[in-house]
């Protein structure tokens, strides 16, 4: 007998098809990993060509038939791992809850405040001044196809009073709040309260106190130095607005490249309103550094470099369209006289402190509101040397620091220099007690201390301030320039020429006016410091002969400008020396300073012809 063939073993059948459990898919994305702040995926779309190794077959499908080592490579070449993100600013949990429409209320409240304390008494202080008169007669410019009522000299750039001349177009034309000033004044008055909105906002977004903000909102928007400045029609109002709005959408924007490049085209308006707004540009510069992560730090920087200087570098490619950025007689072909950026900015370099000093300013910053002045300079300082810990703090130093070394050049410096300033002193003197009433709550271990700390400094400064501001909702220090342009449409032929200050020209120049009413403009009014510097007002019109003046309407700042600028000045001298005062307004019987006289020029020959 044949012995029977051994017995194989036996083995389980195979599964040759086990339960494989699919992967996630997503918009045709296969997802290999997921994590709470980022996910893995493959690159490959149901549908498209793809790698070799991955085509279907009929025994595999997509990755997860794959060999583990083959799906680990083809993993790896296809995906890469995003960088761990962490929030620029995170906002740390509050330990009181406190609803969002809370906070909103309470916020609107204060930006209600904040409005009518800049509107009440609007119209009447302070005294209207000759740069709100250049600048409303810029937009009266504007709206007549002119860069500048005379020849355009490049001493700042145009977009502020264009922004001017687009909200008298809005509201229906220069006069509608009675005159062309006080048109502009209405403009401040919302510059003002979008401005104290972004200082809670920086605020909040700094440092996540909603105390402190509202702490820094208060100090700005009730202090009677921020309120005196902040109501007059100034190009740093315009710029103040717009480098703040920048510095909110940096804070805001978590590292987002679209966010960068809307601030850096806000802080290029800044600059086109107000030039000496460059000085912030370094600390700009830090900004965007720190709310940027490191993966995108340098996309950043360049993104919001290049905007800068894209939208500043306009101003120079007006005045080289126009052949006016350098002096006559540089270029060879260029030998006609004419004004140029060049010139000018030098010429504002060079210009000494007898025109303005700094001491003087001071002078007038502390009696407006000493407190304010002495708190910002101390809070700047804390801030610089906690800034080493706390590198929003010194942000926070370094945006103040920058744009003060403007007083410390032996050069002009006019009291209302310091309005870019202001918001960041608040932010700076509100993050100080924060941090400092954050450092008393830690020691104490009382939770309510910081919030009680905090709104006793609120009730202070309101107190402080409305104890401070008398004042600023109690005089009327217009109402002598008022009855001037009253008195020069009822007594002054409009064919005489007048010599006047800025800010009663619109009135006198366009119909409707204050100084004209149903009447005929007066085409030959003209401001006294172009009476005295332009050609084709000293040379052409006047022939540079004072019997050609027949009215001169000055102030106090006029005839001190007269008194101290005695060559350049001497035309109008002249005929202030040959001149009867014929009308005086004041506020008051004894108020001298705010005066307004309205002299008539006794002329040494009659019948005296006009060109």
């Amino acid at each position: 007998t044949v012995p029977a063939p051994p017995t194989q073993p036996t083995r389980p059948a195979a599964n040759r098809h086990p339960q494989i459990q699919e992967p996630a898919i997503e918009n045709g994305h296969v997802i290999l990993h997921r994590a709470p702040n980022f996910y893995v995926r493959t690159t490959n779309r149901r549908g498209q060509s793809s790698h070799p190794l991955r085509r279907r077959t009929g025994q595999t499908t997509l990755m997860p038939r794959l060999a583990p080592e083959q799906e680990m490579r083809i993993a790896n070449s296809e995906t890469r791992m995003m960088p761990n993100l962490e929030s620029i600013n995170p906002i740390e949990p509050k330990r009181f809850p406190l609803p969002v429409w809370v906070e909103a209320t309470v916020v609107v409240v204060g930006l209600i405040i904040a409005f009518a304390a800049h509107a009440f008494n609007l119209f009447n202080y302070p005294q209207y001044g000759l740069d709100e008169g250049t600048y409303m007669s810029s937009a009266w410019a504007i709206l007549h196809g002119k860069i500048w009522p005379y020849a355009y000299g490049y001493g700042h750039p145009p977009l502020a009073w264009i922004q001017i001349a687009a909200w008298v177009q809005l509201t229906g034309g220069l006069f509608t709040f009675g005159n062309a000033v006080n048109t502009g004044r209405v403009l401040m008055l919302f510059y003002a309260t979008g401005s104290a909105l972004l200082v809670y906002l920086i605020f909040r977004r700094l440092h996540g106190s909603r105390t402190g903000a509202l702490l820094a909102m208060v100090i700005f928007s009730l202090s009677p130095l921020c309120i005196t400045y902040q109501r007059q029609v100034l190009l740093d109002n315009v710029a103040t607005f717009w480098l703040l709005l920048s510095l909110c959408l940096l804070v805001v924007g978590e590292s987002r490249l679209f966010f960068i490049v809307l601030s850096a085209i806000c802080f290029g308006v800044a600059l086109l309103s107000k030039e000496v707004l460059l000085l912030f540009f370094p600390a700009m510069i830090y900004a965007v550094w720190l709310h940027s992560t490191s993966f995108q730090r340098k996309f950043a920087l360049v993104a919001f470099t290049y905007g800068v200087i894209a939208m500043g570098s306009s101003f120079v490619l007006l005045a080289t369209l126009k052949g006016e950025l350098l002096p006559t007689g540089i270029l060879p072909w260029d030998h006609h006289p004419h004004l140029n950026l060049f010139s000018t900015y030098i010429g504002q370099l060079q210009r000494g402190q007898n025109q303005g000093d700094v001491v003087v300013a001071w002078n007038i910053w502390a009696q407006q509101d000493y407190l304010l002045i002495i708190c910002s300079v101390a809070a700047m300082l804390f801030n610089l040397v906690a800034g080493w810990w706390n590198r929003k703090l010194l942000l926070l130093a370094l945006i103040s620091i920058s744009f003060s070394l403007l007083f410390l050049r032996n050069g002009v410096t006019f009291p209302f220099y310091i309005i870019p300033l202001l918001p960041f002193n608040a932010i700076n003197i509100a993050a100080a007690i924060t941090i400092m009433t954050k450092w008393i709550g830690k020691i104490t271990r009382i939770e309510l201390v910081q919030v009680t700390l905090i709104f006793l400094f609120i009730t202070g400064t309101v107190t402080y301030d409305a104890q401070h501001s008398s004042t600023i909702f109690a005089t009327n220090l217009t109402s002598p320039q008022v009855k001037a342009l009253a008195w020069i449409r009822n007594n002054v032929p409009h064919s005489d020429v007048i010599v006047i200050n800025s800010y009663l020209f619109t009135d006198l120049h366009e119909e409707g006016g204050a100084g004209v009413g149903d009447g005929t403009i007066y085409p030959y009014a003209h401001v006294y410091w172009n009476v005295a510097f332009d050609p084709e007002i000293h040379d052409t019109l006047l022939q540079n002969d004072w019997n050609r003046i027949d009215y001169i309407v000055t102030d106090s700042p006029m005839l001190r400008d007269i008194e101290h600028l005695h060559g350049n000045m001497e035309l109008v001298n002249k005929a202030l020396q040959n001149a009867s005062l014929v009308a005086e307004f004041r506020p008051n019987a004894f108020d001298q300073q705010y005066a307004m006289q309205i002299y008539q020029v006794n002329h040494t020959f009659n019948n005296r012809k006009k060109t």
